[in-house]
């Protein structure tokens, strides 16, 4: 037994994920399912943001887990794991992608069973730049236009918005500069932006809109 662990499995929850992945590696069997557990549905959401393949997800959900498992022994924590499972879950999702070279639309109703988080998303322009909260209707506005960006767009845009990654975290997990990732970001919020110019939320309608500073 691992001393630095507690005795309930639903305490686990609350252990870094450091802790986890030592007791993991000494061999406690309680700790990868807790990582699992703690990781699988952000794990999912940024999968689906990708592939919009709701019958992909699974499939690449339990890839990613079982390459997670495989390789934590490698881990050496030179990033977050969570910094580390998104590079495997975006190279997961991209391999998926090229191989089944086919995506679907999903409904609204499929978006919601998802569990997405409120949709983060750059509107203004200039030195002071915001990120606006949106929600209900003009949440799943969100999703339906990354569903028509290119799949790179797609990747930056939620790993930085939906999932609220900083710059440095997405440039580690997409293994490019911190250049390339704010060169990335703009061309695809410019391209967001030209799909969501026909029903872009009114001056009237600040009401749904909160938003914070960046």
């Amino acid at each position: 037994m691992v001393s630095t662990v507690p005795e309930n499995l639903k305490d686990w929850v609350q252990l870094d994920d450091d802790v986890l992945i030592k007791a993991h590696l000494k061999g406690d069997r309680r700790a990868f399912e807790v990582l699992f557990k703690k990781h699988r549905d952000s794990v999912a959401r940024l999968v689906f943001s990708i592939v919009k393949n709701e019958t992909l997800v699974e499939d690449i959900v339990q890839e990613v887990f079982l390459l997670v498992y495989r390789y934590l022994p490698k881990f050496r924590s030179e990033s977050s794991f969570k910094t580390w499972i998104y590079r495997i879950s975006v190279n997961e999702s991209i391999r998926q992608l090229n191989r089944s070279k086919r995506w679907i639309t999903v409904a609204p109703c499929e978006m919601e069973d998802m569990s997405f988080p409120t949709a983060l998303v750059v509107v203004s322009q200039g030195p002071n730049q915001e990120r606006f909260l949106l929600e209900g209707d003009n949440r799943r506005l969100i999703h339906t236009a990354l569903s028509n960006l290119k799949p790179n767009h797609r990747v930056i845009l939620s790993l930085y918005y939906l999932e609220e990654m900083s710059i440095q975290d997405v440039a580690q997990i997409l293994d490019i500069p911190e250049g390339s990732v704010k060169s990335r970001l703009y061309y695809a919020r410019e391209n967001l932006k030209k799909i969501l110019a026909p029903t872009a939320v009114e001056p009237g309608a600040e009401k749904n809109v909160a938003h914070h500073g960046m």
